[in-house]
């Protein structure tokens, strides 16, 4: 570890290398955490929007068979259509905003740039 306090120009090519290299790391750990904390931040984004099929439920006021009925016609907007069903909660809530449209509606009005 060198002296901070030193000039620059005082320091031995072998002190500023190890000065510098010290730099670097502590800049690059700085970039490691941020990059791990904003994908930390990002995996808590999706994972809250992301709902399944009882929260789905409660949300819209339908039953589960009626989910199931409208998700098979491209009446309801899902993530998966599979088992298990899951949907966004932000896309449901657009989706009751709008009063309800069908799949195929709602890409028309994105394409037509209404969404």
């Amino acid at each position: 570890m060198t002296d901070l306090n030193r000039p620059l120009y005082s320091l031995s090519i072998k002190e500023f290398l190890s000065l510098q290299n010290e730099a670097h790391e502590q800049k690059l750990l700085d970039l490691v955490q941020k990059v791990a904390n904003d994908n930390r931040l990002e995996n808590q984004k999706e994972e809250s929007d992301t709902i399944h099929l009882a929260d789905a439920a409660k949300l819209t006021g339908l039953k589960e068979r009626s989910i199931y009925s409208k998700v098979s016609r491209l009446e309801l907007p899902s993530i998966s259509r599979g088992r298990p069903l899951l949907f966004s909660r932000v896309e449901l809530q657009l989706w009751m905003k709008l009063g309800r449209p069908t799949v195929a509606e709602m890409e028309l009005k994105r394409r037509k740039g209404e969404l």
